[in-house]
């Protein structure tokens, strides 16, 4: 791919980049749900962070000469946590009893968040009309989502409509993350710094892991981790943290961003289709109804009449 300020990108890198990014991040929450069959959330999650996070950070510091400072490796310590060790820690904990498709269309209303949270929070703007249009649609999504669930149980008892809300509260983690760590002087160099990132968030989870274990005394043999999921977790590391991403990285250089952030209502579509197709995840009716509305929310929500009209 041509670099950012050189020659106009030819259609196919940009067909390709936005391919990766449509298609690998859809795909990934199937993936962690193969991933979580048999190694611990935590950990797997964990080892797809450091173990990306690492290879870009080399990879970037070879071929770019680039330091880092104390100061940079704090702030990505402390920008990595809720975006990677709560939103991502509840995402693969959730996925070992939500399957992966309702995880998708739940994680897929962070537009929804990002206008509510920074509006009454941040001194963002306040919502346009069509902002509470996709508000609105957005939470019939969930409505249908939920309710259609064969497995959902409202009861006290129940822990599968907790980790329901944990799929909806780790949106919610990593928006408030997004507006926390914006621009947090991590490194100058944005490749740099998302791999510092990874690198701390990833370390903090294999910690968490092996804390837990310990004070559990429950030790996983990694022998006891499938093929399956193995593969899974390589897929996640190789093609959903550094292709996908470094695709989207220079999207966002080459691209409009609004055109970029289309991935956004494509990604929960691709998950659902794989869910059903290579999961065997079950395709309810309130499910097909689910989808679209929380698609369309998206849409309303990534659309700015102001700027439109400007």
């Amino acid at each position: 791919m041509p670099a950012a300020g050189t020659d106009k990108p030819s259609k196919a890198a940009l067909v390709f980049a936005y391919l990766m990014v449509y298609i690998i991040w859809g795909s990934t929450y199937l993936g962690i749900r193969f991933t979580v069959e048999t190694i611990p959330p935590f950990f797997s999650g964990g080892a797809r962070f450091l173990s990306a996070g690492i290879i870009l950070f080399a990879l970037r510091s070879v071929m770019s000469g680039y330091r880092t400072t104390v100061s940079g490796w704090k702030n990505a310590f402390f920008a990595s946590l809720l975006p990677f060790v709560v939103s991502y820690g509840l995402i693969t904990s959730a996925e070992t009893v939500v399957p992966s498709s309702i995880a998708a269309l739940l994680v897929a209303l962070e537009p929804l968040w990002f206008c509510l949270i920074g509006w009454l929070f941040f001194k963002g703007a306040r919502p346009a009309g069509s902002h509470y249009i996709g508000i609105t649609l957005g939470f019939l999504g969930i409505f249908f989502l939920v309710a259609g669930d064969p497995n959902a149980d409202f009861s006290f008892e129940s822990s599968y409509i907790i980790w329901v809300l944990m799929l909806i509260l780790s949106g919610i983690t990593w928006v408030m993350g997004a507006f926390i760590s914006k621009n947090p002087q991590i490194h100058q160099d944005l490749l740099m710094s998302s791999g510092m990132q990874m690198m701390c968030g990833g370390a903090v989870m294999m910690l968490i892991h092996f804390f837990v274990s310990a004070f559990t005394g429950n030790y996983q043999n990694m022998a006891s981790f499938s093929s399956r999921s193995v593969f899974a977790l390589i897929y996640l590391i190789i093609f959903g943290s550094l292709v996908a991403y470094s695709s989207f990285l220079w999207l966002m250089r080459v691209q409009p961003a609004n055109r970029v952030a289309t991935h956004a209502f494509v990604n929960p579509v691709v998950a659902v289709f794989l869910g059903w197709l290579l999961g065997g995840e079950h395709l309810s009716m309130n499910m097909l109804i689910a989808t679209p509305l929380i698609v369309a929310s998206v849409i309303f929500m990534i659309r700015d009449p102001r700027r439109d009209k400007r």
